[in-house]
């Protein structure tokens, strides 16, 4: 049993999730799931830059192009049964927990399993897809501890970091 991995809280409305980094095998094979929906984004993306050579990042209408043409590939690349996959492969139990209140006042973290889903999305599913991509940014998105690739590869992953750091 995988027992590494730093955690990190996250705090949504009136939630406290703790997500706890994946095992490496695990990381592997959600990276090699997700990449069927994010790639067809980034190719979007990217289309869009190219179409949109002085596209502004501080200033959103001139990125409309970029956001249009990426959500245009993710909509013909994404349907039902891939994004339930995508939030069962990040949302796994045993890597994220919530807290919860007991009758007695105390607090404690549980796993969050698809009842305690139902429980808190039920109504809020942007709040279901900004936790996953919390998931998604605990595990992928530090780059700093990258060290066999080259330092020109590692700022093109900071950039493409950038968007993600408000979130």
């Amino acid at each position: 049993m995988w027992d590494g991995g730093k955690f990190t809280k996250f705090q949504q409305g009136e939630y406290i999730f703790s997500i706890r980094q994946f095992a490496p095998f695990k990381a592997i094979k959600v990276l090699g799931e997700l990449q069927k929906i994010i790639g067809p984004a980034l190719a979007g993306a990217l289309t869009g830059l190219k179409n949109a050579p002085n596209a502004d990042t501080n200033n959103f209408l001139s990125l409309a192009p970029v956001i249009s043409d990426a959500l245009e590939k993710l909509a013909y690349n994404l349907d039902g049964d891939k994004l339930q996959n995508a939030m069962e492969l990040l949302l796994d139990k045993n890597y994220v927990a919530v807290e919860v209140v007991a009758k007695n006042g105390t607090k404690n973290f549980t796993q969050l399993d698809e009842g305690l889903i139902n429980e808190i999305f039920t109504g809020r599913t942007f709040d279901l897809l900004a936790l996953m991509v919390e998931v998604f940014r605990v595990n992928f998105m530090d780059f700093s501890k990258l060290s066999s690739i080259p330092s020109g590869v590692r700022e093109v992953f900071g950039e493409i970091k950038s968007p993600f750091r408000g979130n």
